[in-house]
C-alpha cells in the first residue's frame, strides 16, 4: 500500500527531519496522504483481469496507522461493496506469511516479507514497484500486468509469463542491496 498506492515516503522523510521519534510512529501520519500518480485510474483497469487485495504493514507502536490505512482506502475507493478492496485488506507484519499461489505482490521494498513472494516454486511473485522506472502506474505497469494476465492464461503458467516479462523489465532489485531510509 505504502509507496505503491499511497505517496508515503516523501511525507515520512520530511517528518524525519523535524521529529525525534520514527516518523512512521507519529499518530495520524498515514491518514491524509496523497495517492500515487495514476493509481486511481489504474485500479479499475486491473480489476478487469485480477482479483485485487491490499497487503500492508503498519508500525506496531502506532495503532492509528492500522485504522488510518483503512480510512484512506475508503476515502479513495469507497466504503461499501463497490470498493475494489472491500473486505480484501490484509494487515500483517510479515507479508511472506500470506503468499498466494499464482499471486503477484507489488511492493516497493523487499523487507517485511515482500521478497518472500518471489518464489516460483510456490507460484508467487514479487514486482518491486518503480524499481524499473517504467513500472509505475503512470507508465508501463498496467499494460505490463494486463499482458501478464493474458500470457498467464495463454501459457497456462504464471511462472512462464513472469519469465517473459523479465526479458523486457527489471522486476525487482537485489534484496540484499536495497538501501533503507535513515529512519527505517
Amino acid at each position: 500500500m505504502d509507496n505503491v498506492l499511497v505517496d508515503t515516503l516523501p511525507v515520512l522523510n520530511r517528518a524525519a527531519t523535524t521529529h525525534r521519534q520514527r516518523p512512521d510512529t507519529i499518530p495520524g501520519i498515514f491518514r491524509d496522504l496523497p495517492p500515487i500518480s495514476g493509481v486511481l485510474a489504474a485500479i479499475p483497469e486491473l480489476a478487469k483481469s485480477y482479483d485485487l487485495y491490499i497487503l500492508s504493514t503498519a508500525p506496531w507502536n502506532n495503532p492509528s496507522a492500522w485504522q488510518d490505512k483503512l480510512l484512506w482506502i475508503q476515502q479513495y475507493f469507497g466504503a461499501g461493496d463497490t470498493n475494489y478492496f472491500y473486505k480484501k485488506v490484509i494487515m500483517t507484519h510479515d507479508k511472506g506469511l500470506v503468499r498466494g499461489a499464482s499471486g503477484i505482490l507489488l511492493d516497493d521494498r523487499p523487507y517485511h516479507g515482500a521478497s518472500a513472494w518471489d518464489d516460483p516454486q510456490h507460484g508467487s511473485f514479487w514486482i518491486q514497484y518503480g524499481y524499473d522506472s517504467r513500472l509505475t502506474w503512470s507508465q508501463d505497469l498496467v499494460p505490463m500486468l494486463e499482458h501478464l494476465a493474458y500470457d498467464s492464461q495463454r501459457l497456462g503458467s504464471l511462472s512462464q509469463a513472469m519469465q517473459q516479462a523479465a526479458t523486457n523489465y527489471q522486476l525487482h532489485g537485489d534484496h540484499a542491496a536495497f538501501t533503507k531510509e535513515n529512519w527505517e
